[in-house]
């Protein structure tokens, strides 16, 4: 319950939020004292003139739906279960009130609030603050010692700006909620003016639509189990575009099921299992379809099937021990991918489907999913309903990592009679934006005749290490001994236990840091050996610089690199603290510069320094993800140039911006969706709780092929294995 964010990381993911609500409630007061400034001398005025309680409720439901926007959720939901009993607490000196949600509500809104004075209390005290308090408890101490809260704390005037506003907030949604109940609040929902209703008129897809051209920030939508029970009713809230999003993928998607397409002649190979043929069936007969499973289950090998269906010539086959060779102007297929690295994956993967076919055909670029619907910096996609792709067969990879809002973009530009193709592995991680796309289209009744799942993994088998673990964390009943026995008794598996200090008293926590501290270097130290290979070739190519006048040589060359480098990876739950990758790259930079003797001038570039992008750049060709070496390219040590896989020249780094480049020895496990690594090193510990689920522990484990090491602490482990991650969408509400 406790929140960890520092109120300046509150203010920076929340000022926009708190500034939009009072620009629009600043508008709707301007507007009404207009009106009735001109319906002075009419009777009956109809403009009403918002209340400070109505300006507080719209503020405060503003706020934790841009907060819960952040957090990945597009809705929220309160909900009054059957015979619910409120609780009963005192809150400065009255008794008062609160249901479940109420609570929620509160505790959600006032949170970072709290934390602050928790954190304040800790420091003086130097105690560690562990018991979760009741909601009556927290909101006594808000208010009681909210003045001290403002003059103790060192603030900036604009995180000062924002903590009051938020408190502000706070305090008014207690006192609409104490003693109410949903009834209620349901009623001053209704009756509010920047709230708009989903099912006010929902007797038509037209009708519902019309709420595209509503000025309503915020939608709602009341949901009963049974339409006369209003014991056991609820209200989901949308802001208004999170809602718009959601709306249109959803309408979009039914529009292109209802779409008919003529199926590809396809000749099965003897070799596939029954559920890829299943799957080969529900592609080629459906304008949409969802092919999902493990790592290595073949989804990109049974879609290869489609594809060379789709190339394949008419006429001139060969004879049956010669390569068949297929027309690439009657392709018209678009590969696509959330990041530039899984969409180099896709593209390697279907090309080795179709070499192992016999079949004689160099596929287009897969691209980022940005730069196939032309989206640039003002964020609008070139390529939308109106101008749609001219793609016959669109195929999207980690489809897991789709956003509502660039699913909707994706979907709005598939043309009419083209298939949309989404693989991908529902129990990796979410995307990073809002939504659960993938999940949810996997779990909504009218999808299930289009979705196909498979099981059976070629990377490794169900028997293997990995694919045990991998099947033990995907459990909804989690069965930590079994993990355990497995790290401890597997060779393909390894678990290295830590030091960790948080949940150490401040004192003592003090006195041993540097001892553990030291011993977490040396845990971190012993794993220096599995990038030897790799600084060996570094060395090399020191001693006999890259032939940059030689294109061809300059492929081979980065990509025997890269499948070195790729041999092992530390991949980590967050950025942050001894097991975060920002310290992990800061020890392997040093590590790499004593092995190599180089000195740090006074930019951070260096030979053989490993490099992630951050941030799509256009003009360089650079994608969010994309891996490169810095190399020095000639006799003159100053000189330096990265270069990237399946690129011909290298790009100075003068070119590159330091701020949208990362050390890439260690990456977010984040990051390394749609990568693959033989040996692969999870790191992370207590106080990365927050970012811990076992969708998180299954992405780092299925990134290996090979071997996987843990190094955390056992408190950790089991947490994030026992935790999956819910992330809270109305997707589901619009079929």
């Amino acid at each position: 319950m406790k929140n960890n964010k520092s109120s300046a990381a509150i203010s920076l993911q929340e000022s926009w939020a708190s500034n939009i609500s009072d620009y629009i409630l600043l508008r709707r007061q301007q507007t009404q004292v207009a009106y009735s400034k001109a319906d002075a001398t009419a009777k009956d005025s109809s403009a009403k003139v918002d209340s400070a309680s109505d300006n507080g409720l719209f503020t405060a439901l503003f706020t934790m739906l841009a907060a819960h926007l952040e957090e990945g959720h597009t809705v929220l939901t309160i909900q009054e279960t059957e015979n619910e009993a409120p609780h009963s607490g005192q809150i400065g000196g009255e008794t008062v009130t609160l249901y479940a949600w109420q609570q929620q509500l509160l505790e959600m809104l006032a949170m970072p609030l709290i934390a602050l004075i928790d954190t304040q209390i800790a420091v003086q005290s130097e105690v560690d603050i562990t018991a979760e308090a009741s909601i009556f408890v927290l909101l006594e101490n808000l208010f009681a010692k909210q003045d001290q809260l403002w003059a103790q704390l060192a603030l900036s005037n604009h995180e000062k700006e924002m903590l009051v506003k938020r408190f502000h907030a706070a305090a008014a949604l207690y006192q609409l909620l104490k003693n109410s109940n949903l009834t209620f609040f349901s009623k001053l929902i209704d009756e509010h003016t920047l709230f708009a209703d989903v099912n006010a008129n929902a007797n038509h897809n037209e009708n519902k639509n019309s709420l595209s051209k509503s000025n309503q920030p915020i939608v709602y939508q009341h949901i009963n189990n049974k339409e006369a029970d209003k014991h056991n009713a609820a209200i989901t809230f949308w802001l208004h575009r999170a809602w718009q999003a959601e709306f249109n993928l959803a309408a979009r998607i039914n529009t292109i099921l209802d779409q008919q397409v003529t199926p590809l002649e396809i000749a099965i190979p003897d070799n596939l299992h029954e559920n890829q043929i299943k799957a080969i069936d529900i592609a080629n007969k459906n304008a949409f379809s969802i092919i999902t499973g493990g790592p290595g289950t073949g989804k990109t090998y049974t879609v290869a099937q489609l594809v060379m269906a789709l190339q394949q010539a008419t006429e001139g086959r060969g004879a049956a021990h010669e390569k068949i060779k297929f027309s690439t102007d009657s392709a018209s297929l678009a590969l696509a991918a959330p990041t530039g690295k899984a969409a180099q994956r896709m593209q390697e993967s279907l090309q080795a489907a179709l070499d192992a076919a016999n079949v004689e055909l160099q596929l287009q670029e897969a691209k980022t999913i940005h730069r196939l619907l032309g989206i640039g910096r003002t964020g609008r996609p070139r390529y939308d309903a109106n101008n749609p792709l001219g793609e016959d067969i669109i195929i999207v990879d980690e489809a897991s990592m789709l956003g509502v809002e660039l699913a909707n973009h994706l979907v709005s530009a598939v043309k009419p009679g083209a298939r949309l193709i989404l693989l991908g592995d529902a129990n990796q991680l979410a995307a990073v934006d809002a939504g659960a796309v993938l999940a949810d289209l996997c779990r909504i009744p009218r999808l299930q005749a289009i979705h196909a799942e498979l099981t059976e993994s070629r990377r490794f088998t169900a028997d293997s290490g990995i694919g045990k673990l991998a099947y033990q964390i995907n459990k909804i009943e989690t069965d930590t001994q079994a993990i355990w026995q497995l790290l401890k008794h597997d060779e393909a598996l390894g678990f290295e236990y830590i030091n960790n200090i948080n949940s150490l008293p401040n004192s003592l926590a003090k006195d041993i840091a540097i001892i553990n501290s030291l011993s977490n270097k040396e845990k971190i130290s012993k794993t220096a050996k599995h990038y030897n290979p790799y600084l060996n070739k570094i060395k090399t190519l020191l001693q006999n610089p890259i032939e940059k006048s030689v294109p061809k040589a300059v492929k081979a060359t980065i990509s025997s690199l890269m499948k070195t480098f790729n041999q092992f990876r530390i991949l980590t739950a967050g950025h942050n603290g001894e097991w975060g990758d920002h310290y992990i790259n800061n020890y392997f930079t040093q590590w790499h510069l004593d092995e190599l003797k180089l000195p740090l001038g006074q930019n951070t570039w260096f030979h053989g320094r490993p490099v992630m992008i951050l941030q799509n750049n256009y003009e360089l060709g650079l994608f969010n993800g994309d891996i490169g070496f810095c190399l020095q390219t000639g006799d003159n040590r100053s000189r330096l140039e990265v270069f990237f896989e399946n690129k011909e020249q290298g790009i100075d780094v003068n070119l590159l911006n330091e701020e949208v480049i990362a050390t890439a020895y260690a990456m977010t496990i984040h990051k390394s969706q749609g990568s693959e690594f033989d040996h692969v090193v999870i790191t992370f510990d207590n106080s990365n709780a927050r970012l811990l689920s076992k969708e998180l522990i299954y992405t780092a484990v299925t990134r290996a092929k090979k071997q996987v090491t843990i190094y955390s602490t056992k408190h950790a482990l089991e947490k994030a294995v026992q935790t999956p991650t819910e992330r809270h969408t109305g997707l589901a509400l619009q079929f």
